[in-house]
């Protein structure tokens, strides 16, 4: 029988790892945490898990809307379990149910887009964030569209945050290019929180100005990338931006500390990341030749 529906994939990040250091517990944290969160959360919103794979599990919902909230409560509840962290792909489409599996390329996009979510985010289709009440989407940014591995066509992808670009799901990364990740900072929130924001976004922009280097917003940098890192605070009423750029293999290249009014923070945000820019295109030409 096909039908309409909702297919979310869950999955445990790092369960290998997880596994290899202490299995008994590992299984012992992920039972819990299905029995006494996953399960109670998918029912009250109406879905149906069709099976459980030790570190994942795939469910269906009749509603584009409840898959979404369900993923958006369950990524919020796993918070109380420690050392555990869910990445989720939704996709809306036909699905054949087959007794109790379910079968089709909408199954096999949604598990394709968990791989490309970022721990404790949810990755979804344009035909799921098109399907949601529009409260509900607005919660999603748009990440674009990207070629998935073992899928047909391209998806347009969108995201409670960003997409993993190094994840081996994406199959549009072009690998013979040379990337500088750029890792959210760290900062206190409220107001600081919007500064970081637009001054990561500034970031991305200005160091991809390049023909011989991209920029990529990145929670989890492939390790094969250049890497920016900081952290934002607020002393003596002034913003201080802390940096640093590592190399593919960990050497710290260049780092330093940048404050300014916050007055005008957009002024500032692309002051700050205009220098910072410059000074990284440095120290990378500098040893662009080892990388």
């Amino acid at each position: 029988m096909k039908k309409l529906s909702a297919v979310v994939m869950g999955d445990i990040v790092g369960y290998s790892k997880m596994m290899s250091f202490d299995e008994a517990s590992a299984l012992s944290k992920i039972k819990n945490f299905s029995e006494n969160s996953l399960k109670p959360i998918l029912s009250k919103h109406g879905g149906t898990l069709i099976k459980s794979m030790g570190d994942g599990w795939l469910m269906v919902f009749d509603s584009a809307t409840n898959a979404a909230q369900f993923g958006i409560d369950i990524q919020n509840d796993i918070k109380k379990f420690n050392e555990l962290n869910l990445r989720i792909g939704i996709h809306v489409g036909d699905v054949e149910f087959d007794e109790n599996d379910v079968f089709g390329e909408t199954v096999n996009i949604a598990a394709r887009l968990e791989t490309v979510a970022e721990a404790g985010e949810l990755a979804v289709s344009l035909s799921t964030v098109l399907s949601m009440e529009p409260t509900l989407a607005n919660k999603f940014r748009d990440c674009g569209k990207h070629s998935l591995k073992n899928i047909s066509m391209p998806i347009d992808i969108w995201s409670t945050g960003r997409i993993n670009q190094s994840s081996k799901g994406l199959s549009d990364r072009d690998n013979t290019r040379k990337y500088i990740s750029i890792v959210p900072f760290s900062n206190p929130g409220g107001s600081v929180s919007e500064f970081t924001d637009e001054l990561i976004e500034n970031l991305a922009v200005d160091l991809n100005t390049k023909n011989w280097i991209d920029s990529i917003i990145q929670k989890h940098p492939a390790k094969e990338d250049f890497k920016v890192t900081g952290s934002v605070s607020i002393d003596g009423g002034r913003i201080v931006v802390g940096f640093n750029l590592t190399a593919p293999d960990g050497k710290s290249l260049w780092s330093t500390k940048l404050a300014g009014n916050p007055n005008n923070r957009s002024a500032l945000a692309r002051e700050i990341s205009a220098q910072v820019s410059y000074q990284t295109f440095v120290q990378i030409m500098r040893v662009r030749g080892k990388y």
